[in-house]
Protein backbone atom coordinates (compact mmCIF):
# COMPACT_ATOMS: atom_id res chain seq x y z
CA UNK A 1 0.00 0.00 0.00
CA UNK A 2 1.71 3.16 -0.90
CA UNK A 3 1.45 6.63 0.96
CA UNK A 4 -0.15 7.93 -2.34
CA UNK A 5 -3.15 5.73 -2.00
CA UNK A 6 -3.77 5.81 1.80
CA UNK A 7 -4.07 9.76 1.28
CA UNK A 8 -7.00 9.61 -0.99
CA UNK A 9 -9.76 9.61 1.58
CA UNK A 10 -12.62 8.89 -1.24
CA UNK A 11 -10.50 5.90 -2.94
CA UNK A 12 -11.96 2.49 -4.16
CA UNK A 13 -9.03 1.21 -2.00
CA UNK A 14 -10.71 3.15 1.23
CA UNK A 15 -13.98 2.88 0.87
CA UNK A 16 -13.61 -1.35 0.62
CA UNK A 17 -10.37 -1.78 2.59
CA UNK A 18 -11.58 0.71 5.77
CA UNK A 19 -14.69 2.18 5.91
CA UNK A 20 -17.01 -1.13 4.49
CA UNK A 21 -15.36 -3.79 7.00
CA UNK A 22 -15.75 -0.96 10.15
CA UNK A 23 -19.30 -0.57 8.99
CA UNK A 24 -19.76 -4.53 8.59
CA UNK A 25 -17.79 -5.11 12.04
CA UNK A 26 -19.79 -2.50 13.76
CA UNK A 27 -23.26 -3.59 12.14
CA UNK A 28 -22.36 -7.05 13.64
CA UNK A 29 -21.60 -5.81 16.98
CA UNK A 30 -24.35 -2.93 17.04
CA UNK A 31 -27.03 -6.29 16.45
CA UNK A 32 -25.53 -8.13 19.87
CA UNK A 33 -25.53 -5.22 21.74
CA UNK A 34 -29.03 -4.50 22.80
CA UNK A 35 -29.38 -8.67 23.45
CA UNK A 36 -26.53 -9.14 25.50
CA UNK A 37 -27.87 -7.52 28.81
CA UNK A 38 -31.37 -9.31 28.31
CA UNK A 39 -29.48 -12.48 27.93
CA UNK A 40 -26.83 -12.14 30.63
CA UNK A 41 -30.46 -11.12 33.05
CA UNK A 42 -31.67 -14.53 31.70
CA UNK A 43 -29.24 -16.46 34.09
CA UNK A 44 -30.49 -14.55 37.11
CA UNK A 45 -27.41 -12.40 38.15
CA UNK A 46 -27.52 -9.40 39.26
CA UNK A 47 -26.59 -6.19 37.91
CA UNK A 48 -23.20 -6.66 38.74
CA UNK A 49 -22.43 -9.88 37.47
CA UNK A 50 -24.52 -9.06 34.32
CA UNK A 51 -21.93 -6.05 33.87
CA UNK A 52 -19.08 -8.96 33.86
CA UNK A 53 -20.28 -9.94 30.45
CA UNK A 54 -19.11 -5.68 29.64
CA UNK A 55 -16.12 -6.23 31.73
CA UNK A 56 -14.43 -9.36 30.71
CA UNK A 57 -14.68 -8.47 26.59
CA UNK A 58 -12.46 -5.46 27.77
CA UNK A 59 -10.11 -7.92 29.34
CA UNK A 60 -9.80 -9.38 26.32
CA UNK A 61 -8.82 -6.21 24.82
CA UNK A 62 -6.21 -5.76 27.23
CA UNK A 63 -4.64 -9.15 26.80
CA UNK A 64 -4.75 -8.95 23.24
CA UNK A 65 -2.76 -5.35 23.05
CA UNK A 66 0.64 -6.30 23.64
CA UNK A 67 0.95 -9.33 21.94
CA UNK A 68 -0.80 -7.62 18.81
CA UNK A 69 1.77 -4.98 19.22
CA UNK A 70 4.32 -6.62 19.21
CA UNK A 71 3.23 -9.73 16.70
CA UNK A 72 2.89 -6.33 14.11
CA UNK A 73 6.16 -5.40 14.44
CA UNK A 74 7.54 -9.44 13.86
CA UNK A 75 5.08 -11.07 11.56
CA UNK A 76 3.81 -7.74 10.00
CA UNK A 77 0.42 -6.27 9.90
CA UNK A 78 -1.79 -7.97 7.47
CA UNK A 79 -1.93 -11.24 9.26
CA UNK A 80 -2.70 -9.96 12.72
CA UNK A 81 -5.22 -7.53 10.94
CA UNK A 82 -6.67 -10.40 9.44
CA UNK A 83 -6.95 -12.77 11.94
CA UNK A 84 -9.44 -10.38 14.30
CA UNK A 85 -12.26 -10.85 12.09
CA UNK A 86 -11.98 -14.80 12.46
CA UNK A 87 -11.77 -14.75 15.82
CA UNK A 88 -14.50 -12.52 16.18
CA UNK A 89 -16.78 -14.33 14.00
CA UNK A 90 -16.17 -17.42 16.05
CA UNK A 91 -16.64 -15.89 19.49
CA UNK A 92 -20.02 -14.51 18.42
CA UNK A 93 -21.26 -17.70 16.75
CA UNK A 94 -20.88 -19.69 20.00
CA UNK A 95 -22.18 -16.86 22.43
CA UNK A 96 -26.16 -17.93 22.34
CA UNK A 97 -25.07 -21.88 22.56
CA UNK A 98 -23.25 -20.92 25.89
CA UNK A 99 -24.57 -23.12 28.48
CA UNK A 100 -23.96 -21.43 31.50
CA UNK A 101 -23.06 -17.93 32.59
CA UNK A 102 -18.94 -18.84 32.92
CA UNK A 103 -18.79 -19.75 29.30
CA UNK A 104 -20.87 -16.92 28.32
CA UNK A 105 -17.69 -14.87 29.47
CA UNK A 106 -15.58 -16.87 27.95
CA UNK A 107 -16.67 -16.56 24.47
CA UNK A 108 -17.43 -12.61 25.18
CA UNK A 109 -13.61 -12.30 26.47
CA UNK A 110 -12.15 -13.96 22.97
CA UNK A 111 -15.04 -11.35 21.17
CA UNK A 112 -12.72 -8.39 22.91
CA UNK A 113 -9.78 -9.69 22.36
CA UNK A 114 -10.80 -10.01 18.72
CA UNK A 115 -12.29 -6.76 18.31
CA UNK A 116 -9.04 -4.98 19.54
CA UNK A 117 -6.42 -7.08 17.27
CA UNK A 118 -8.31 -5.61 14.35
CA UNK A 119 -8.81 -2.29 15.44
CA UNK A 120 -4.87 -2.13 16.81
CA UNK A 121 -3.51 -3.22 13.88
CA UNK A 122 -5.87 -0.96 11.46
CA UNK A 123 -4.50 2.06 13.52
CA UNK A 124 -1.14 1.20 13.00
CA UNK A 125 -1.51 0.62 8.93
CA UNK A 126 -2.77 4.44 8.98
CA UNK A 127 0.29 5.40 11.18
CA UNK A 128 2.81 3.69 8.52
CA UNK A 129 0.86 5.35 5.63
CA UNK A 130 -1.32 8.00 6.20
CA UNK A 131 0.17 12.00 6.14
CA UNK A 132 -0.43 14.10 9.26
CA UNK A 133 -3.28 16.13 7.75
CA UNK A 134 -5.67 13.31 6.35
CA UNK A 135 -4.75 11.15 9.30
CA UNK A 136 -7.09 12.29 11.68
CA UNK A 137 -9.92 12.06 8.85
CA UNK A 138 -9.03 8.46 8.20
CA UNK A 139 -9.35 7.58 11.73
CA UNK A 140 -12.59 9.31 12.40
CA UNK A 141 -13.84 8.35 9.05
CA UNK A 142 -13.71 5.13 9.83
CA UNK A 143 -14.98 5.37 13.51
CA UNK A 144 -18.25 6.97 11.78
CA UNK A 145 -19.07 4.93 9.53
CA UNK A 146 -18.95 2.45 12.16
CA UNK A 147 -21.51 4.53 13.49
CA UNK A 148 -23.25 3.71 10.78
CA UNK A 149 -23.68 -0.12 11.47
CA UNK A 150 -24.81 1.04 15.12
CA UNK A 151 -27.05 3.05 13.81
CA UNK A 152 -28.99 -0.40 11.94
CA UNK A 153 -27.22 -2.78 13.86
CA UNK A 154 -29.31 -2.66 17.57
CA UNK A 155 -32.89 -1.96 16.25
CA UNK A 156 -32.78 -5.25 13.55
CA UNK A 157 -30.84 -7.20 16.26
CA UNK A 158 -33.66 -5.97 18.96
CA UNK A 159 -36.47 -6.82 16.54
CA UNK A 160 -34.72 -10.47 15.56
CA UNK A 161 -34.40 -11.33 18.54
CA UNK A 162 -37.75 -10.46 19.98
CA UNK A 163 -39.28 -12.22 16.82
CA UNK A 164 -37.24 -15.33 16.12
CA UNK A 165 -34.93 -16.08 18.91
CA UNK A 166 -32.08 -14.54 20.90
CA UNK A 167 -29.38 -16.86 19.00
CA UNK A 168 -30.11 -15.36 15.63
CA UNK A 169 -28.33 -11.80 15.93
CA UNK A 170 -25.34 -13.70 17.08
CA UNK A 171 -25.34 -15.81 14.16
CA UNK A 172 -25.73 -12.80 12.03
CA UNK A 173 -23.01 -11.15 13.72
CA UNK A 174 -20.83 -13.96 12.72
CA UNK A 175 -22.05 -13.98 9.08
CA UNK A 176 -21.72 -9.74 8.89
CA UNK A 177 -18.08 -10.15 10.19
CA UNK A 178 -17.16 -13.47 7.79
CA UNK A 179 -18.30 -10.78 5.01
CA UNK A 180 -16.55 -7.58 6.58
CA UNK A 181 -13.16 -9.90 6.33
CA UNK A 182 -13.36 -10.67 2.35
CA UNK A 183 -12.26 -6.90 0.95
CA UNK A 184 -9.22 -6.79 3.59
CA UNK A 185 -8.10 -10.41 2.23
CA UNK A 186 -7.83 -9.02 -1.42
CA UNK A 187 -6.97 -5.71 -1.57
CA UNK A 188 -5.11 -4.46 2.10
CA UNK A 189 -0.71 -5.13 1.86
CA UNK A 190 1.47 -5.25 4.04
CA UNK A 191 2.55 -1.54 5.71
CA UNK A 192 5.08 -2.81 8.25
CA UNK A 193 8.62 -0.80 7.14
CA UNK A 194 10.45 -4.38 8.13
CA UNK A 195 8.45 -6.23 5.99
CA UNK A 196 8.57 -3.78 2.88
CA UNK A 197 12.68 -3.19 2.98
CA UNK A 198 12.77 -6.22 0.72
CA UNK A 199 11.38 -4.78 -1.80
CA UNK A 200 13.30 -1.39 -1.12
CA UNK A 201 10.32 0.62 0.19
CA UNK A 202 11.32 2.07 3.81
CA UNK A 203 14.14 0.78 4.23
CA UNK A 204 15.42 3.38 6.49
CA UNK A 205 12.65 2.41 9.41
CA UNK A 206 12.87 -1.13 9.16
CA UNK A 207 16.58 -0.84 10.10
CA UNK A 208 15.53 1.50 13.12
CA UNK A 209 13.07 -0.65 14.10
CA UNK A 210 15.13 -3.78 13.91
CA UNK A 211 17.90 -1.71 16.14
CA UNK A 212 16.30 0.41 18.83
CA UNK A 213 13.63 -2.63 19.73
CA UNK A 214 12.34 -2.12 23.22
CA UNK A 215 14.87 0.21 24.48
CA UNK A 216 14.17 3.05 22.46
CA UNK A 217 10.22 2.88 23.02
CA UNK A 218 10.74 2.59 26.34
CA UNK A 219 13.01 5.60 26.89
CA UNK A 220 10.61 7.53 24.55
CA UNK A 221 7.30 6.95 26.53
CA UNK A 222 9.48 7.91 29.96
CA UNK A 223 9.26 11.79 28.93
CA UNK A 224 7.17 14.27 30.66
CA UNK A 225 5.03 14.47 27.66
CA UNK A 226 4.37 11.20 26.66
CA UNK A 227 3.51 10.86 30.60
CA UNK A 228 0.73 13.06 30.33
CA UNK A 229 -0.43 11.74 26.98
CA UNK A 230 -0.40 7.86 28.79
CA UNK A 231 -2.39 9.68 31.77
CA UNK A 232 -5.19 11.65 29.77
CA UNK A 233 -5.53 7.94 27.73
CA UNK A 234 -6.10 6.42 30.57
CA UNK A 235 -8.76 9.06 32.13
CA UNK A 236 -10.45 9.57 28.80
CA UNK A 237 -10.73 5.61 28.34
CA UNK A 238 -12.23 5.86 32.31
CA UNK A 239 -14.54 8.20 31.21
CA UNK A 240 -16.14 6.28 28.58
CA UNK A 241 -17.75 3.55 30.92
CA UNK A 242 -16.36 0.56 28.74
CA UNK A 243 -18.02 1.04 26.16
CA UNK A 244 -20.97 3.28 24.62
CA UNK A 245 -23.53 0.25 24.73
CA UNK A 246 -22.51 -0.85 28.10
CA UNK A 247 -23.17 0.98 31.47
CA UNK A 248 -26.31 2.99 29.46
CA UNK A 249 -28.21 -0.34 28.37
CA UNK A 250 -27.59 -2.17 31.44
CA UNK A 251 -28.71 1.01 33.61
CA UNK A 252 -31.65 1.18 31.10
CA UNK A 253 -32.46 -2.57 31.77
CA UNK A 254 -31.83 -2.48 35.49
CA UNK A 255 -33.64 0.51 36.37
CA UNK A 256 -35.93 0.95 33.72
CA UNK A 257 -36.98 -2.80 32.80
CA UNK A 258 -37.00 -2.13 29.21
CA UNK A 259 -36.76 -5.21 26.70
CA UNK A 260 -34.76 -5.81 23.86
CA UNK A 261 -36.82 -4.32 21.38
CA UNK A 262 -36.45 -0.54 23.31
CA UNK A 263 -33.00 -0.97 23.92
CA UNK A 264 -32.46 -1.09 20.12
CA UNK A 265 -34.68 1.54 19.20
CA UNK A 266 -32.97 3.61 21.67
CA UNK A 267 -29.40 2.43 20.57
CA UNK A 268 -30.20 3.37 17.20
CA UNK A 269 -31.85 6.42 17.09
CA UNK A 270 -28.71 7.65 19.57
CA UNK A 271 -26.23 6.30 17.13
CA UNK A 272 -28.45 8.02 14.54
CA UNK A 273 -28.58 11.70 15.87
CA UNK A 274 -24.00 10.79 16.23
CA UNK A 275 -23.66 9.56 12.56
CA UNK A 276 -22.42 12.63 11.25
CA UNK A 277 -20.22 14.08 13.77
CA UNK A 278 -16.91 11.89 13.48
CA UNK A 279 -16.76 13.61 9.75
CA UNK A 280 -16.67 17.03 11.22
CA UNK A 281 -14.32 16.36 13.86
CA UNK A 282 -11.82 14.20 11.74
CA UNK A 283 -12.09 17.77 9.39
CA UNK A 284 -11.72 20.14 12.25
CA UNK A 285 -8.90 17.84 13.64
CA UNK A 286 -6.65 18.15 10.56
CA UNK A 287 -7.38 21.47 9.56
CA UNK A 288 -7.52 23.86 13.32
CA UNK A 289 -5.39 21.11 15.24
CA UNK A 290 -6.07 18.22 17.28
CA UNK A 291 -7.04 20.70 20.68
CA UNK A 292 -10.07 21.94 18.93
CA UNK A 293 -12.18 18.79 18.94
CA UNK A 294 -10.66 16.98 22.52
CA UNK A 295 -11.23 19.82 24.80
CA UNK A 296 -14.58 21.24 23.93
CA UNK A 297 -15.84 17.24 23.15
CA UNK A 298 -14.71 15.94 26.34
CA UNK A 299 -16.06 19.12 28.32
CA UNK A 300 -19.70 18.37 26.23
CA UNK A 301 -19.59 14.97 27.03
CA UNK A 302 -18.81 15.23 30.66
CA UNK A 303 -21.56 17.99 31.48
CA UNK A 304 -23.91 15.60 29.31
CA UNK A 305 -23.23 12.43 31.52
CA UNK A 306 -24.07 14.99 35.06
CA UNK A 307 -27.23 15.45 33.08
CA UNK A 308 -27.33 12.03 33.33
CA UNK A 309 -26.63 11.51 37.20
CA UNK A 310 -29.17 14.25 37.69
CA UNK A 311 -32.16 11.88 36.26
CA UNK A 312 -30.52 8.98 38.05
CA UNK A 313 -30.68 11.32 41.51
CA UNK A 314 -34.47 12.73 40.78
CA UNK A 315 -35.96 9.37 40.19
CA UNK A 316 -37.02 10.94 36.73
CA UNK A 317 -39.22 9.30 34.38
CA UNK A 318 -38.03 7.01 31.25
CA UNK A 319 -38.67 9.78 29.19
CA UNK A 320 -36.75 12.06 30.31
CA UNK A 321 -34.08 9.39 30.89
CA UNK A 322 -34.41 8.82 27.14
CA UNK A 323 -33.06 12.53 26.30
CA UNK A 324 -30.34 12.26 27.71
CA UNK A 325 -29.23 8.67 26.61
CA UNK A 326 -29.43 10.45 23.27
CA UNK A 327 -27.56 13.35 24.32
CA UNK A 328 -25.00 11.35 26.26
CA UNK A 329 -24.31 8.98 22.86
CA UNK A 330 -24.19 12.24 20.73
CA UNK A 331 -21.57 13.71 22.84
CA UNK A 332 -19.50 10.85 22.64
CA UNK A 333 -19.00 10.53 19.22
CA UNK A 334 -17.72 14.25 19.51
CA UNK A 335 -14.55 12.51 21.47
CA UNK A 336 -14.71 8.89 19.15
CA UNK A 337 -11.21 8.44 18.22
CA UNK A 338 -9.84 11.82 19.38
CA UNK A 339 -6.89 10.25 21.79
CA UNK A 340 -6.33 7.78 18.77
CA UNK A 341 -5.30 10.39 16.32
CA UNK A 342 -3.67 11.80 18.89
CA UNK A 343 -1.40 8.58 20.22
CA UNK A 344 -1.07 7.75 16.09
CA UNK A 345 0.81 11.44 15.80
CA UNK A 346 2.40 10.83 19.32
CA UNK A 347 4.09 7.19 17.56
CA UNK A 348 7.69 7.42 17.29
CA UNK A 349 8.35 6.33 13.60
CA UNK A 350 10.24 3.08 14.48
CA UNK A 351 8.65 -0.02 16.23
CA UNK A 352 5.51 1.31 15.64
CA UNK A 353 4.24 -1.94 16.80
CA UNK A 354 5.89 -1.34 19.79
CA UNK A 355 4.81 1.54 20.89
CA UNK A 356 1.37 0.53 20.24
CA UNK A 357 1.88 -2.36 22.69
CA UNK A 358 2.49 -0.32 25.68
CA UNK A 359 -0.61 2.41 24.60
CA UNK A 360 -3.62 0.42 23.98
CA UNK A 361 -2.11 -1.86 26.70
CA UNK A 362 -2.67 1.28 28.90
CA UNK A 363 -5.35 2.43 27.54
CA UNK A 364 -7.14 -0.73 27.39
CA UNK A 365 -6.70 -1.42 30.88
CA UNK A 366 -8.73 1.88 31.98
CA UNK A 367 -11.65 0.48 29.39
CA UNK A 368 -11.44 -3.02 31.30
CA UNK A 369 -11.49 -1.65 35.02
CA UNK A 370 -13.84 1.39 34.30
CA UNK A 371 -17.07 -0.55 34.23
CA UNK A 372 -16.41 -2.30 37.14
CA UNK A 373 -15.84 0.68 38.86
CA UNK A 374 -19.54 1.69 37.53
CA UNK A 375 -21.08 -1.38 38.43
CA UNK A 376 -19.65 -1.20 42.33
CA UNK A 377 -20.99 2.73 42.58
CA UNK A 378 -24.26 1.89 41.03
CA UNK A 379 -25.32 -1.51 43.28
CA UNK A 380 -23.52 -0.10 46.45
CA UNK A 381 -23.87 3.55 46.28
CA UNK A 382 -26.06 5.44 43.77
CA UNK A 383 -26.38 5.44 39.56
CA UNK A 384 -26.35 8.94 39.90
CA UNK A 385 -22.59 8.72 41.80
CA UNK A 386 -21.25 5.85 38.88
CA UNK A 387 -22.44 8.47 36.36
CA UNK A 388 -20.44 11.83 38.40
CA UNK A 389 -17.58 9.05 38.15
CA UNK A 390 -17.31 9.32 34.20
CA UNK A 391 -17.84 13.20 34.32
CA UNK A 392 -14.99 13.85 36.75
CA UNK A 393 -12.90 11.76 34.45
CA UNK A 394 -14.33 13.46 30.77
CA UNK A 395 -13.60 17.13 32.40
CA UNK A 396 -9.81 15.87 33.88
CA UNK A 397 -9.07 14.99 30.30
CA UNK A 398 -10.47 18.30 28.74
CA UNK A 399 -8.05 20.09 31.47
CA UNK A 400 -5.01 18.69 30.89
CA UNK A 401 -5.33 18.66 26.98
CA UNK A 402 -6.15 22.43 27.24
CA UNK A 403 -3.32 23.52 29.69
CA UNK A 404 -0.51 20.74 30.22
CA UNK A 405 -0.22 18.76 27.49
CA UNK A 406 1.87 20.08 24.56
CA UNK A 407 -0.67 18.96 21.18
CA UNK A 408 0.10 19.37 17.40
CA UNK A 409 -1.59 22.33 16.26
CA UNK A 410 -3.11 22.33 12.22
CA UNK A 411 -1.73 18.99 10.25
CA UNK A 412 0.22 17.61 12.78
CA UNK A 413 3.99 15.88 11.83
CA UNK A 414 4.79 12.66 13.39
CA UNK A 415 7.78 12.38 15.56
Amino acid sequence: MTAERSDRLFSKYQLFSLYLPSFLLQLGAGMVAPVLPVFAKGFDVTFGEASLVFVVAQVGALVATFPAGYLMDTLGRRPVLLAGPLLTALASFMTPFAGSFAELLFWRFLGGAAAQIWQQARLVMIADSASSDTRARQITWMNGTARGGQLLGPAFGGVLAASFAVSVPFVLHAAVTLLATLPSVMLVKETAPSRRASTGEGADKATAAGGDGWGAIIAAMLTFQMLVFLMVQFSANLARGGNEFGALNLYAVYAYGIGTQELGLLASAAALAGMPVPFITGWLMDKYGRRSVIVPGFSFYGSSVILMAMTAFGGLSFEVFAVSYLLVQFSQGTIGGTMQVLGTDMAPGFARGRFFAIWRLIAQLASTITPGIFALLAEHVHYGVAFLYLAACALFVAAMVGTVLRVRGAAPRPT
